[in-house]
């Protein structure tokens, strides 16, 4: 006997379906898996079982999911709180989270402006001393430039770590402009792996073009004589990828979009060592990582094909300290801006917790009534009718409970009605019982001829009647009819017409014409059945020996003879029987060759429509005849029924549905 554990889980495994078996499975072996693995153990496919565990967890959750919705929110007062965590909570979230990015970005952005004018400044500094030392009158190397050269290179760099002067370089990167122009240049350069700012002066001194370069090295001494207000500060540099490293392994950076689209490979990352970010002034102020583009003159390229490549900065700050540079102007009071915005912060808290205890209290007072409700539903539903609910308040869930009170009175009206309902439904069943005595309970058998029928009522009873009657050991009486009109009504003229047809067609006797026996029908319906009820019919004599089919169509929908030449109707007969007592009827006949099929119905195999309002039609009916024809005839009715059903795309049936189903072989 299994042990009691044993058989908890057992009793688990059972209830749950076969995705979560499966997902049951994989945690186990994924977690036994991951045992042997921090265990120092190789596990191949540890991969696969990730994903797999993934899928499952999946699983798991809209297992919780769906525990949590019909169990924690059974309750009416939890599913209202949870909708007021969804109305006013969620969203006041959302605000909040989406202000948190707004200022992250913002905040980003200025540290972006922050660094970006740091390096216009710098370059700003080393392009005025490039002019002010080109604008030096004399010979670059005379010693009076020399002494100025010292002053201004030793002035700069005390905070500009590797500062160069030359004199006479730098000419390839000034503008192009006329003989004895004033030209300069100041930005990033770069060859290479390295990079530097730059700032190239020409002045026409003496009637000379008079060219000097000052350039600074981007080293991390450099970067950590920038701003204070920015934490650790980084710079990558990249180089335009060649057309032979296409598809190659590496790591690459793509640049615009569409035809504008470059990439470009990292070659080195410049960081700053002694930059520290600055500790955190209130618990909002968080890390933020921003980023910066800048561009650099490609000097390994020729003096007339250079490019500018991007030189991507990133650095960490604080928005304590980019608050500083944003209200700069207000001195002092820079913090003033923040402490109104955390007041009114505070203000609109309080408001919404006010209001998320006003709704609590308003759910309690809606719950409260409708547990009374429900405990009332709990009483009527053991059978007690007389309990009411007191009426306390007056508004709408006062209304509710009076409404209550007065539906318990008709319900125990209603229950009244349902039993003398359920008494007619019992007479109808014993009716049907009846009805069904009527059809054949079997089917005669006649040499070489196959029959199949079904009757689908469309209410208890049906007014849809098919018979086979033996005539002999060759011969058999095929009848269907359809009685105008549905339920109790048309089931007694089906009852009326089977009487009067058996007394014609005896076993054993000759039938000299199909069409005198529809004529004498006609005539005995019309003196016994209501003036407004008729039927039409059809009936068939087949001969198993000539394999002759003798039949007379009385406004019946034609039957269809399905071979492999084509498809005859049958339609030769008269007009409908039971409404004129003086009709005249035909007899067809048609030789039935092997393989023949013969498919007699009522319309309510034709006329079910679908959800456009197309009717099945008997074209279809053909096309699923011909296509089943070889099939045995049972595998052919339920090829005609399914036909329908599906076309029909309901349950629900607007009318009988008769199909006899007649094979030769």
């Amino acid at each position: 006997m299994p042990t009691a554990p044993l058989q908890r889980v057992l009793s688990i495994w059972r209830s749950l379906t076969p995705n979560r078996r499966v997902a049951a499975v994989i945690t186990v072996i994924y977690a036994l898996a991951a045992g042997f693995e921090a265990a120092g153990l190789r596990v191949p496919g540890i991969g696969l079982l990730r994903f797999l565990f993934s899928w499952a967890l999946f699983i798991w959750f809209l297992m919780l999911f769906g525990w949590i919705r019909s169990h924690l929110l059974w309750s009416l007062r939890n599913r209202l709180m949870v909708a007021y965590v969804f109305i006013a909570v969620v969203p006041i979230l959302l605000l909040l989270a989406m202000a948190a990015i707004s200022a992250s970005i913002l905040y980003a952005q200025l540290g972006s402006y922050v660094l970006t004018e740091e390096v216009n400044r710098t370059l700003g500094r080393l392009k005025d001393l490039a002019e002010s030392l080109a604008a030096v009158p004399g010979n670059p190397g005379s010693a009076e430039s020399t002494a100025i050269n010292s002053s201004s290179a030793a002035k700069l760099a005390l905070d500009l770590p590797g500062l160069e002067i030359r004199a006479g370089a730098g000419e390839d990167l000034l503008p192009e402009a006329g003989q004895g122009g004033d030209r300069s240049f100041a930005g990033l350069v770069q060859r290479g792996d390295q990079l530097w700012m730059r700032a190239v002066a020409c002045h026409a001194v003496g009637g000379r073009d008079r060219v000097v370069m000052v350039t600074v090295p981007v080293a991390p001494e450099l970067l950590d004589s920038f701003s204070l207000e920015l934490g650790l500060i980084r710079w990558d540099l990249v180089r335009r990828e060649l057309p032979a490293e296409r598809g190659k392994a590496g790591i690459r950076i793509t640049v615009g979009s569409g035809l504008d689209t470059w990439s470009y490979i990292p070659v080195r990352g410049i960081s700053s060592r002694r930059r520290v970010l600055p500790p955190k002034a209130h618990w909002l102020d968080q890390e933020i990582i921003g980023y910066s583009n800048l561009e650099a003159v490609d000097l390994s390229a020729p003096a007339g094909h250079r490019e500018r490549l991007p030189v991507f900065a990133s650095f960490y700050a604080r928005p304590s300290r980019l608050n500083r540079v944003l209200f700069s102007s207000l001195g002092d009071l820079s913090s003033l801006p923040f402490v109104i915005l955390m007041t009114a912060g505070a203000l609109f808290l309080a408001i919404e917790v006010g209001a998320l205890i006003t709704g609590a209290v308003m759910t309690r007072t809606i719950t409260r009534s409708v547990d009374q409700l429900y405990k009332a539903t709990q009483r009527v539903k053991a059978g007690d009718f007389s309990h009411r609910i007191r009426e306390v308040r007056e508004d709408q869930l006062g209304s509710l409970a009076a409404s209550f009170n007065e539906m318990t009175v008709s319900v125990a009206r209603s229950i009244e009605e349902q039993r003398e309902r359920e008494r007619l439904q019992n007479e109808l069943a014993i009716a049907r019982e009846v009805q069904n005595q009527l059809f054949p309970r079997t089917i005669p058998r006649v040499p070489g001829f196959h029959l199949v029928a079904s009757c689908r009522a469309a209410r208890v009873v049906s007014g849809d009647y098919y018979d086979f009657i033996s005539l002999g050991a060759d011969e058999l009486a095929i009848i269907v009819a359809d009685i105008a009109g549905k339920g109790i009504s048309a089931a007694l003229l089906m009852a009326n017409l089977q009487a009067a047809l058996r007394s014609q067609l005896l076993d054993g006797v000759q039938v000299a014409s199909t069409a005198g026996v529809v004529a004498r029908l006609n005539r005995q319906l019309v003196a016994t059945a209501p003036e407004d009820r008729f039927a039409t019919m059809f009936l068939a004599i087949y001969n198993a020996q000539s394999r002759l089919l003798r039949y007379t169509n009385a406004g019946h929908l034609p039957p269809l003879c399905v071979t492999d030449s084509g498809v005859t109707q049958l339609e030769v007969g008269g007009t409908i029987v039971g409404m004129f007592p003086n009709c005249e009827y035909e007899e067809g006949s048609v030789t039935l060759e092997p393989g023949s099929v013969l498919a007699a119905y009522s319309d309510g195999i034709t006329e079910p429509e679908n959800a456009y309002g197309e009717q099945f039609g008997r074209q279809r009916l053909i096309e699923v005849l011909q296509r089943s024809r070889s099939q045995k005839p049972e595998e052919v009715l339920t090829a005609v029924l399914g036909a329908v059903d599906q076309w029909a795309g309901t349950p629900e049936q607007a009318d009988d549905m008769t199909v006899v189903i007649a094979a030769v072989q």
